[in-house]
């Protein structure tokens, strides 16, 4: 079998997440998640390389923490003058977040995203929202023929003079998508792309038929304990599969559940081009990452899930 590199492009913050009951927990995350999911995920098969700015302040902690995940390659993180992204996330009873942040990274350049365009898939996840600009991506969508997958994430979001994030439709967002191959968003992302709420399955398709008209060939929608759907091209039809939710004992925490969903999608599609089972998979391993609060252990957890 011949191995598959994967990159992912990116932030890595530090996050302190606030539960509505019991103690803060102090953790790193952002494409963290990604990388530790697909770090046991993609098993032996697997080549993944990390794409970012860290702060100066939290550089050699992280980069120490990467050193033991297996398969993770540090050629493109780049240390920079300033502190890194430090994210708060007051969740409540109903697991509906408010977060804060402090202090922002540069947006990574085209020049330290052109050597990792020979991988087979290119995982760009909108972690800060300016994690990357348009034009990079655009550079990137030309000079490249790896699958593009846009996690569209904090792309929905502004910020507030005091840090605070808020729900916004982003500029330009139709041309963030056209450079990719396959989108992911949840419902409400979905719904900020719109500029309507969508709530049944009927408006979800047809705004994701739209979607598809943009260049995408498939639209991955996570719906949190309703599990996730996927609209897709099959010919000339676009079609709609969903998967339901998995009920998880001992529930702790679904901070980065999103991140474990697309890697766990990567990891399986790069490996055997099936829509619907990788569709599956990424359902699974999402649901098992809300067993664990922060990232720390995600690796290990999800080894027994390793596709191959």
């Amino acid at each position: 079998m011949p191995k598959f590199k994967v990159t992912v492009i990116g932030t890595i913050t530090k996050d302190t997440i606030i539960p509505p009951a019991g103690t803060r927990t102090e953790s790193f995350g952002g494409i963290l998640y990604n990388l530790s999911a697909l770090s046991g995920l993609g098993g032996k098969w697997m080549e993944i390389y990390a794409v970012c700015n860290l702060g100066y302040d939290v550089y050699g902690q992280v980069k120490n923490m990467l050193k033991n995940y297996d398969y993770v390659k540090l050629d493109g993180i780049n240390k920079v003058r300033r502190k890194n992204n430090h994210v708060y996330l007051l969740i409540d009873r109903e697991n509906q977040r408010e977060e804060i942040i402090r202090n922002r990274v540069p947006a990574l350049s085209f020049i330290q995203v052109k050597p990792f365009l020979n991988s087979d898939a290119i995982l760009v996840n909108f972690i800060s929202g300016f994690d990357i600009g348009l034009n990079t991506l655009k550079r990137i969508r030309k000079n490249t023929d790896a699958l593009i997958f846009l996690d569209i994430h904090s792309l929905t979001l502004g910020i507030h003079k005091d840090g605070g994030r808020f729900l916004r439709t982003p500029r330009s967002w139709r041309e963030y998508l056209k450079q990719a191959d396959l989108v992911q968003t949840n419902l409400t992302e979905l719904s900020m792309l719109s500029q309507k709420r969508l709530q049944s399955l009927r408006e979800i398709q047809d705004f994701g038929n739209y979607v598809l008209t943009l260049g995408p060939k498939v639209l991955l929608v996570t719906l949190g304990e309703e599990g996730a759907l996927m609209i897709y091209k099959e010919g000339k039809t676009c079609k709609l599969k969903k998967c339901k939710g998995i009920k998880v004992r001992g529930f702790k925490d679904a901070t980065g559940c999103g991140d474990v969903f697309s890697a766990g999608f990567l990891a399986y599609y790069v490996h055997n081009r099936n829509l619907i089972q990788s569709l599956v998979f990424a359902n699974r391993v999402a649901a098992e990452k809300c067993k664990i609060s922060g990232v720390e252990g995600l690796a290990e957890l999800l080894k027994k899930f390793v596709p191959y």
